[in-house]
């Protein structure tokens, strides 16, 4: 090669070609829509099913000890019976009851006049009575005869079904 002598060209360097946008875009997309479509199906799927009000398990809970309405196991009956009933009033009166004993109780009653004035209108009496039953048995093991459990057990049912919720709430 001359040094005066010239030299073509080389042909131009093929760049690489710019990526295609539009179809990583579209696959996005349709993931996205994808995810969507399975979301709604499996939230749509699913049937919300309501809660029990409280007098319905507690009157349940009330069917099936029942059974446990016997001299031999009257302790149990009335340590479950006495449950219930806490637990109810719990659920329905927002009233914290299974951490306190019957005196504190009625006592934690009279200084919050308007839940005492739901709760213990034609009540208190026995409802009263039968948690001082049911106290006897779980802590000084004085077994309750059957007449005294159907009283106890009486009594709950009718204070349930007094303050009993409907379906529209409240009493």
């Amino acid at each position: 090669m001359n040094p005066g002598e010239l030299r073509d060209i080389h042909p131009p360097l093929l760049l690489p070609e710019a990526p295609d946008y539009t179809v990583l875009i579209a696959g996005v997309l349709l993931a996205l829509c994808v995810l969507a479509l399975l979301f709604w199906f499996f939230r749509r799927k699913k049937k919300k099913i309501p809660l029990p009000f409280a007098h319905e398990t507690a009157l349940a809970d009330l069917a099936r000890i029942r059974a446990l309405m016997t001299a031999e196991q009257a302790l149990q009956y009335a340590a479950i019976l006495s449950d219930i009933l806490r637990r109810y009033i719990e659920e329905r009166f927002r009233i914290k009851t299974t951490r306190k004993t019957t005196k504190e109780f009625f006592a934690g009653l009279t200084t919050n006049p308007a839940k005492a004035a739901m709760l213990l209108e034609d009540h208190h009496d026995s409802l009263e009575n039968c948690l001082d039953q049911c106290d006897m048995a779980k802590f000084a093991r004085r077994t309750p005869d059957r007449g005294s459990m159907e009283k106890m057990e009486t009594a709950v049912l009718n204070f349930i079904e007094s303050t009993r919720e409907n379906r529209e709430g409240g009493k």
